[in-house]
């Protein structure tokens, strides 16, 4: 009886719910996998619809449930998503199968954005904290992931090949890729997946102290589309055994060529020979075509294509159907749609430089510089607004860190480009470059989204048009929406670890007080504080440059129901509401709790009973039901919705959670649940707590936004009474370091609320890389009061301006005496800052100003006092000669 059932039960799998389905075909699906897809859903209840043999999509998606294929880049997807259907991968039906159930198709889609999406995680022995949010991030991002470890695993995440996972894992020869966390957070911080090969254990390669840059990669993504106006025709596809046929990408497709491309009379021709010989045909009027070409994303002919949700791409789009014979959305790759006409706004004045990209990436950057509007520079120079650079060594680099030049990846450039819109440089993504990755490798996998493109270039026509005449395809489009978004850019970017500013006078700065605070826009991480735990992830060395700058090369040629969507939402929501707050905490995902000690609490004797366990147990379903049981824990976690943020607070040299992780993380969510939200956002502050008056970078760039100042005492009663005291009744009282400072506090508050980061606006001040507490911990301080700071590194031909005063009072006041023809280095006492002393002056008096090399303590009080004061002792002696 037993047997009849189960072999009943594939018959009956995909009837309940019934699955009615198509299989696109592409060179990613061999045409006997798909065959064989076609005939498991068949043989399981499921029902076959036929795609449209001339487009390679369905003539309609009525009635469609599910669409197989092994990538997003077909006709019809943006239709697809838009009409609710399921698109998945065909992995997904053997996983049904494997289970006995319809499992959850979103972690097998094919969507680019979804960058997990191929992937099953599996944990080591990490903090429980950690492996909370990896699980959330993955599931957030299309993973999966298991508790279990068992042979469908691809990636285990553990800090020591010593791990009893790792070890079980080599001892079953189990195909998965044990990495460092540190992928995973690098990944998510960048919104791409990028090569584990540097975060591999044993001995990952992002740990050794190596000098040498990243080796150069390439993007197979920018094959084809490194310029936007080929200049070159391209070559034909040959003819197989199976396919005789040399070209039949435009079967049945009328296409249409704009005027604008103002093609030679020749090149006319070839073109339509190969377009009549892939089986299309021209067509003058562009309601009468499928596909329109154009240069230009203006004109009534573009206005009018677009809006009838017609193919719409350019001469570069057009040359890569006709060299590969294979179709991609022209929307798939920034450089195959036509371009804006007058660049993106705000690139018309800028100038920008490439670094360390080489080969048709660089080209590509260059053509895409100049399809924003901007100016490409292929030598780097003073008076340039930006460098883009695939990592952070080379003299290029170096340059940009001395002339203040924004230092960025190429992430910040296409996303510019795609949004038509100069993307922020303070997201934490577009000044993120991982230790020994070449960015270059996600190069070119940024895409265009309908959306933004319909908002702006062709809005949708409110009024009724004629019927227009019928084109030659009979397959009819829906309106299109856009699926997941492109990216998600984190405001409140985790801050990483700095080193605590140092003693210089008789001004004691607080030691290891801000653990977790990182400039906005911070090129190169420092260092990290303190930890002795053996289970703590290593921290990452700093490198050396001694790279070379690269030589442009030649160009080369060329969804159906509602209940189902709101079903799919439903099931995502908890995954990705806990994902993105654990993107909010410090440090990122997986590092987002810096500790004193790391070392988490001794499991109970049953997790190594569990382990022996496990050892022998390989079944995949267990992987199954261990990643639903952790999703369902999440949503259960997040049943009770946390009330809107009251306060938002900085919190600074508090005692209370030191090497005592799980309390810390306990309390945060009490404070939570009170509407107090712990911060890192020093420029958007409600609250500042401390225990006493602290010279720390929280404390003093906090000060910087007027809030109110509380003493821990504040924090203590409210997880005390589980209830939010005054403010007032806690106000932050030291008499005995105001004396030692010189201020008091409730005057700085008061001159900082008046001055509202204006501080230092329109003052430009100087610092060496060796200065103690770092270059990045002074810039942040220098810009959260409004100025400028810029990294010396013995130049004498530096951009020098002279500052010009605000004209409001209370900003006049907080000036001082100071004139404005001073300019000031800061600087340490080594024998090498010191060599850097007379070359600043002579920086300075080109500009006709004069020369003050000051110590630390210069700036730290001015900006604890809020006025802009001098005292001769915090000028370095000797720094006159």
């Amino acid at each position: 009886m037993s047997d009849e059932t189960n072999e009943d039960m594939p018959a009956r799998l995909f009837e309940d719910p019934p699955v009615v389905f198509t299989v696109i075909a592409s060179s990613d699906l061999p045409d006997l996998e798909r065959r064989n897809v076609i005939a498991e859903l068949e043989k399981s209840g499921a029902t076959y619809v036929q795609p449209d043999i001339a487009t390679g999509r369905p003539a309609n998606f009525n009635g469609l449930t599910h669409i197989f294929s092994a990538t997003a880049d077909f006709p019809g997807y943006d239709d697809a998503v838009a009409a609710f259907i399921h698109v998945a991968r065909p992995v997904w039906v053997h996983q049904c199968l494997e289970k006995g159930k319809q499992v959850n198709p979103r972690q097998f889609s094919p969507d680019p954005n979804l960058i997990m999406s191929d992937i099953v995680v599996a944990c080591a022995d990490l903090p429980e904290g950690d492996i909370e949010a990896i699980a959330g991030g993955v599931l957030a991002m299309g993973g999966q992931y298991t508790a279990p470890l068992t042979k469908i695993v691809t990636h285990l995440f553990a800090l020591s090949i010593d791990d009893d996972r790792c070890q079980l894992a080599i001892k079953k020869n189990l195909k998965c890729k044990m990495v460092l966390p540190h992928w995973f957070d690098d990944c998510l911080r960048l919104g791409k997946k990028i090569s584990e090969r540097p975060y591999m254990i044993p001995d990952p390669e992002i740990l050794r102290p190596q000098n040498a840059p990243p080796r150069p990669a390439m993007s197979e993504d920018v094959k084809g589309a490194t310029s936007h106006m080929p200049s070159e025709l391209p070559p034909t596809p040959q003819g197989t055994s199976e396919s005789p046929r040399q070209l039949d990408i435009f079967n049945n497709r009328a296409i249409k060529l704009g005027e604008d491309l103002h093609l030679s009379t020749n090149l006319r021709r070839t073109l339509d020979d190969l377009i009549v010989a892939g089986g299309g045909r021209l067509v003058d009027d562009v309601d009468q075509a499928d596909v329109y070409i154009c240069q230009y994303r203006s004109g009534p002919s573009y206005v009018r294509a677009s809006q009838a949700n017609k193919d719409v791409g350019n001469l570069s789009w057009l040359y890569h159907l006709i060299t590969y014979n294979k179709w991609t959305s022209p929307m798939r790759r920034l450089l195959h749609y036509p371009i804006p006409r007058d660049g993106v706004p705000g690139f018309k004045n800028m100038a920008i430089s490439v670094s360390n990209y080489t080969g048709d990436t660089r080209v590509y950057l260059e053509n895409l510089i100049k399809a924003c509007g901007a100016n490409f520079t292929k030598t780097m120079r003073q008076d340039n607004t930006h460098l883009i650079t695939a990592h952070t060594k080379g003299e290029k680099c170096d340059a940009a860190r001395e002339w203040g030049v924004s230092v960025v990846n190429h992430l910040w450039l296409e996303e510019s480009y795609a949004k038509y819109k100069m993307a922020d440089l303070s997201v934490n993504k577009y000044t993120h470059f991982p230790p020994r990755t070449h960015l270059g490798e996600i190069c070119g996998q940024t895409m265009l989204e309908r959306k933004t493109l319909e908002d702006i270039f062709f809005p949708p026509v409110k009024e009724v048009k004629a019927k227009a005449p019928k084109p030659t395809s009979t397959a009819k489009k829906p309106q299109r929406r856009d699926p997941v978004p492109q990216s998600s850019e984190d405001e409140d970017e985790p801050l990483d670890d700095t080193v605590p500013l140092q003693e210089v006078d008789n001004m004691q700065i607080d030691d290891n007080m801000d653990q977790n605070v990182q400039p906005p826009t911070t090129v190169q991480k420092a260092k990290r504080g303190r930890s002795d735990a053996s289970n703590m992830t290593p921290a990452l060395r700093k490198f050396v440059d001694s790279g070379k700058e690269n030589e442009t090369p030649g160009s080369t040629g060329s969804r159906g129901a509602k209940n189902r969507a709101m079903s799919k939402l439903h099931d995502a929501a908890a995954d990705i509401e806990l994902f993105n707050k654990e993107m909010k905490r410090k440090g990122g995902v997986t590092h987002g709790r810096e500790r004193g000690s790391a070392t988490p609490e001794p499991k109970a004797a049953k997790g190594r009973k569990r382990k022996s366990k496990e050892a022998e147990d390989e079944d995949e379903d267990a992987e199954g039901e261990a990643a639903e049981s952790s999703a369902r824990k999440a949503k259960k976690s997040k049943a009770g919705k946390n009330p809107p943020v009251a306060r938002r607070m900085i919190l600074t040299g508090y005692q209370r959670w030191v090497d005592n992780p799980k309390l810390e993380q306990q309390e945060r969510n009490q404070l939570r649940n009170l509407g107090i939200l712990i911060t890192d956002d020093t420029a958007h502050v409600d609250l500042l707590c401390a225990p006493k008056i602290v010279r720390t970078k929280k404390f003093i760039c906090a000060l910087a936004d007027g809030p109110e100042i509380v003493a821990s005492s504040f924090l203590d009663y409210c997880l005390k009474h589980k209830e939010v005291p005054d403010p007032a009744d806690h106000y932050l009282r030291d008499k005995l370091t105001e004396e030692t400072l010189g201020i008091t506090l409730k005057e700085s508050l008061e001159q900082a609320k008046a001055n509202s980061h204006h501080l230092l606006q329109n003052w430009q001040i100087f610092c060496t890389e060796d200065v103690t507490g770092g270059f990045e911990t002074f810039k942040f301080i220098v810009e959260a009061n409004g100025g400028t700071c810029m990294l010396y590194k013995g130049r004498t031909a530096m951009n020098v301006t002279k500052r010009a005063f605000a004209n409001d009072d209370v900003a006049a006041e907080s000036q001082g005496d100071d004139e404005g023809d001073t300019l000031y280095l800061i600087s340490g006492g080594t024998a090498k800052e010191k060599e850097l002393w007379p070359r600043f002056g002579e920086m300075a008096k080109k500009a006709k100003m004069v020369p003050v090399v000051v110590k630390t303590d210069w700036l730290l009080s001015v900006c604890m006092r809020h006025v802009v004061h001098w005292n001769d002792k915090w000028k370095w002696e000797g720094s006159d000669k």
